[in-house]
C-alpha cells in the first residue's frame, strides 16, 4: 500500500522531457479463468498510449517503460484481486510499483511531465482502519478491518449459569436466576467495552462498528466508553455467533459507505454555507487555489470528474489557471499542465491537508467541482483588515 509520504515524494518528480509514465491497473471480473481478455485489453491500451507518446515526441524516453508494462500484462492475472499503480521514468531511473485495494475507477496509462495522482484520491479516502465487535450476552468476537482485509483478533465467552429444575417457591428462584444472569451479562458487556477502548487507543483505529441483535443494543451501548462512542460509525444487525467473516465485511462496508456519504454531504453543506456568509468556505478552482497559496485550507473537497488545464511555475511551483508563460508570483517561466488536479493534490498532500473525494454531486458541480473548508480567512485577520 502506498503512503502519503511516498505520494508526496512522487509528486515532486518533474520530467521536462515528458517521460513520467503512470500506469493504473484495476482488476476486472474475468470472462474466463485465464484472464486472457484482461491481458489483451491492457496490451491494447498500452500500445495506444505508446502511439500517442510517439505523436507527442516522447517515444525515446517512454518506450522502455511502456515495453516493460507490456511484458507484465500476461503476469497480472487479476493481480490477486488487487489494483496496481506504477510510476516510472527510465530517463531518471525511476520504477515504483504498488499494490492497492481495488478501488480505482479504471485501468489507464499516461505519459507526461508529472505523474498522474488524481486516481489515488479515492483510494486514500476509502481505507479507514475499523474495529468491529460482534456482541451478545454470551459471546463477543472482535475483528479489525484494514486495507480491505478482515482479521479476527479476539473471542470473549460468558458462561451464564443454567437454571435449575425448579423455579422454587412462588417462582422466587426463577427471578433470582434471571437477575443473576442479567448481572453476568452486564459484566460481560463491560469487559468487552473495556477491551474496545484499550484496543482503540493503543492502535489508533479510525472507526468502530458494533454488530448485534437489535434487542441487545440497548444493553450494550450504555457500557461503551466515551472514547469508543466518539469513533462509533453505527450498529448493524447480525447474529454474533453464526456470522461468517464475509457477512461481517459486507455489513461493515455498507455501514461505512452510508456513514461516508452522510458525512461528505454534511461537510459540503457546511462549506457552501460558510462561503455564503463569507466565512470558512471556498468554492471553485480560482478561490481554492488562492486559499491553498495562503495556507488557509483545512479540508479539500474534489469531485471525481474534476479536471482543468493550467500552468505551474518551474521556480516557485505556483499553480495558475491563467495560461501565462511567466509566473505571476516570481516572473519565472511556467509549464503547461494538462490537468491541474495533479499538482494541486500534490500541494495539498505536502501540506497535510485532508482530502475528501466526492462522486458526482449537483451542488458541487455548480461551483466548479472543487471546494475547501478553511482553517481561517487571511483577509479577515485584524492586520489584513487594517491594511485594506
Amino acid at each position: 500500500m502506498i503512503t502519503r509520504d511516498e505520494i508526496r515524494e512522487i509528486s515532486e518528480i518533474y520530467s521536462p522531457e515528458g517521460c513520467a509514465l503512470t500506469f493504473y491497473y484495476q482488476p476486472a471480473t474475468p470472462s474466463d479463468k485465464s484472464h486472457r481478455h484482461e491481458a489483451i485489453f491492457v496490451k491494447d491500451m498500452v500500445r495506444e498510449a505508446l502511439a500517442q507518446a510517439e505523436l507527442q515526441g516522447k517515444n525515446p524516453c517512454a518506450r522502455q517503460d511502456v515495453d516493460r508494462i507490456l511484458n507484465m500484462a500476461d503476469q497480472l492475472q487479476g493481480n490477486g484481486r488487487k489494483a496496481k499503480a506504477i510510476f516510472a521514468c527510465a530517463h531518471r531511473g525511476i520504477w515504483k510499483e504498488y499494490d492497492l485495494p481495488p478501488l480505482l475507477k479504471k485501468t489507464q496509462l499516461t505519459v507526461n511531465s508529472r505523474f498522474h495522482l488524481k486516481p489515488l484520491v479515492p483510494v486514500l479516502d476509502s481505507l479507514p482502519r475499523v474495529l468491529i465487535a460482534l456482541i451478545d450476552r454470551t459471546k463477543a468476537r472482535i475483528f479489525e478491518l484494514a486495507d480491505e482485509k478482515l482479521t479476527e483478533k479476539q473471542d470473549f465467552f460468558n458462561d451464564l449459569p443454567r437454571k435449575g429444575k425448579s423455579d422454587g417457591f412462588a417462582g422466587y428462584d426463577a427471578g433470582h436466576a434471571e437477575r443473576h444472569e442479567l448481572n453476568d451479562a452486564m459484566v460481560h458487556f463491560k469487559t468487552v467495552a473495556d477491551y474496545l477502548q484499550s484496543y482503540c487507543q493503543r492502535t489508533h483505529c479510525d472507526k468502530v462498528a458494533i454488530g448485534c441483535r437489535d434487542e441487545s443494543w440497548s444493553e450494550i451501548r450504555p457500557n461503551l466508553h466515551t472514547y469508543t462512542l466518539d469513533h462509533l460509525v453505527g450498529q448493524f444487525r447480525i447474529d454474533p455467533k453464526s456470522a461468517s467473516p464475509q457477512e461481517v465485511k459486507e455489513k461493515v462496508d455498507l455501514l461505512l459507505a452510508e456513514e461516508d456519504g452522510r458525512r461528505k454531504l454534511d461537510l459540503l453543506s457546511q462549506v457552501i454555507g460558510e462561503a455564503g456568509r463569507d466565512g470558512r468556505g471556498a468554492l471553485g478552482l480560482r478561490r481554492v487555489l488562492r486559499s491553498l497559496e495562503m495556507g488557509e485550507v483545512q479540508t479539500l473537497l474534489i469531485e471525481d470528474k474534476f479536471a482543468a488545464p493550467g500552468v505551474q511555475c518551474t521556480n516557485c511551483n505556483h499553480i495558475d489557471i491563467n495560461m501565462s508563460h511567466t509566473c505571476s508570483g516570481c516572473g519565472q517561466p511556467t509549464i503547461g499542465v494538462e490537468d491541474i488536479a495533479d499538482p494541486l493534490l500534490a500541494r495539498a498532500m505536502a501540506a497535510g491537508i485532508e482530502l475528501q473525494y466526492l462522486p458526482a454531486n449537483g451542488d458541487l458541480d455548480r461551483v466548479g467541482r472543487i471546494a475547501a473548508l478553511l482553517r481561517f480567512r487571511a483577509d479577515q485577520n485584524t492586520s489584513m483588515k487594517q491594511a485594506s
